[in-house]
């Protein structure tokens, strides 16, 4: 497993923190890609794998796949599938009707427990012109593009470890998805955004945290971290 180190996290040495969670994650509880989640994306998919989630027009997978892949790697081939990975916003509103409606989900992502489970989000943070922007995807017309926005100006920009609170972040965001500067102190740790043009997002859990992350590297891979396919709600 390959995981980034950020420069600090909550002003304790980032190496210590890094020899935590790595330590904390039991190597016989990481499931292997043969055992609980496919390993690829099976093209007889039916609705039945899938939860329809209405607030957001879109078909989002029950389990997670592509485990041990780069997120570039999930992008390439859920876009071949004419698939997508959840961007934030879209990531917020399945954990809000999954919490209601499939509680058993919303636990098996959010319960600080393990085995450790993790999974991408597509947020691909760069900075433009002195402005951090974030990249991802979403359908239009039936094809998927790639679409960018500025960071809103009161988008909680420091690390919390811990932490925010869960059900603030879920009900109050900005419009990127991400917490705001006023948001309720919490247990759910957050790495902010990062500047340094090669940080994406990411959600995970184990027995020490659960964290959303917005600085993680595309390029690490884990067999327990995978990706959430997003289908459109018409044509799956």
């Amino acid at each position: 497993m390959t995981l980034k180190i950020p420069s600090s996290i909550g002003g304790k040495d980032s190496k210590k923190a890094y020899e935590k969670i790595v330590n904390a994650i039991p190597e016989q509880e990481i499931p292997s890609p043969n055992t609980n989640s496919s390993t690829n994306i099976d093209s007889n998919l039916s609705t039945d794998d899938f939860i329809y989630v209405p607030s957001i027009n879109l078909y989002v997978a029950k389990q997670r796949t592509l485990l041990n892949s780069n997120w570039n790697e999930c992008q390439e081939v859920l876009h071949k599938e004419n698939s997508k990975i959840l961007t934030i916003p879209e990531f917020k509103e399945f954990l809000k009707y999954s919490k209601t409606n499939f509680p058993d989900i919303y636990n098996e992502i959010t319960e600080v427990r393990d085995p450790w489970r993790a999974e991408w989000l597509d947020a691909d943070f760069k900075v433009e012109k002195k402005d951090l922007m974030v990249y991802s995807h979403i359908f239009d017309n039936g094809k998927i593009i790639k679409k960018k926005q500025k960071l809103d100006s009161n988008t909680l920009m420091l690390d919390k470890t811990p932490g925010i609170s869960l059900d603030d972040w879920l009900k109050d965001s900005t419009n990127q998805g991400l917490p705001k500067e006023n948001i309720l102190d919490g247990d759910l740790y957050y790495w902010a955004p990062m500047k340094d043009n090669n940080s994406v997002g990411w959600f995970y859990a184990f027995s020490g945290w659960a964290y959303l992350s917005c600085n993680w590297y595309p390029s690490d891979l884990s067999d327990s971290l995978g990706v959430r396919a997003v289908k459109l709600a018409l044509g799956l």
